[in-house]
């Protein structure tokens, strides 16, 4: 009895942990301020995954009412910036999701609900440690491309809400992607190959981290806003 009792507790801590542990990233910014900046420490599971900015970046991020995906979302506004004769670099600019440390062999899942308004805006996937994944172009009018070269529009999400879903194993170098728009059929884009080409250049474990520029010369206040963002290694 004793041992069949001791296996029952083994099997549901495990399955506890594996629950638990599907999680790499989470944010949704409920409990942010209106008009305020994101917290930079995610609250909740899992604990220590972060999102990224610098200083500089400060006056194209405010949190605002929204229902692209619960109550809230982080506005990301093409601003000036407050130096504009002493910028930070481009690798600065980035707004960037940081997940906890994770085996990158596995299967991952990077998804964000975004709605364009505008602004040329750059999505890199990366391991967090400066290795591209994937990239994707939203175009102001809403075309959707992606790297290496951005030539190829794959679809278009016009200024409504929508989810992106990148689908990333390290192993085979190959990516999916599916856009899901307000209205109209998904768009989907299989086994794209990865940026980065050799699996051996890859941080395991890996920080998976995605990753939001405002692209252009001239900031014109147009904005991408942000309703959630999730990393994990459960199929959503």
């Amino acid at each position: 009895m004793k041992k069949f009792t001791f296996s029952l507790i083994m099997l549901a801590s495990l399955l506890g942990w594996s629950c638990k542990s599907s999680k790499i990233l989470e944010a949704t910014f409920e409990g942010d301020s209106v008009n305020g900046l994101p917290a930079k420490n995610l609250p909740g599971d899992p604990s220590g995954d972060a999102i990224g900015y610098h200083d500089d970046i400060q006056p194209r991020l405010k949190v605002q009412n929204s229902s692209i995906s619960g109550s809230k979302a982080l506005i990301f506004t093409f601003n000036p910036l407050p130096n504009p004769n002493d910028p930070p670099t481009l690798s600065e600019q980035y707004l960037s999701f940081k997940g906890i440390g994770t085996d990158l062999t596995e299967t991952i899942w990077f998804t964000h609900t975004g709605q364009n308004n505008g602004a040329p805006v750059l999505i890199a996937v990366s391991d967090g440690h400066a290795n591209s994944i994937a990239m994707m172009r939203i175009s102001p009018n809403g075309d959707v491309a992606l790297a290496d070269d951005f030539t190829n529009v794959i679809g278009s999400v016009g200024n409504g809400a929508h989810t992106v879903v990148f689908t990333v194993t390290t192993s085979n170098l190959k990516y999916n992607v599916t856009v899901f728009p307000a209205s109209g059929p998904a768009i989907t884009a299989e086994n794209k190959p990865m940026i980065t080409n050799n699996p051996l250049y890859f941080h395991n474990p890996a920080h998976p981290t995605l990753s939001f520029l405002l692209e252009g010369s001239v900031p014109n206040g147009n904005s991408y806003a942000i309703g959630s963002v999730k990393i994990t290694r459960k199929q959503p």
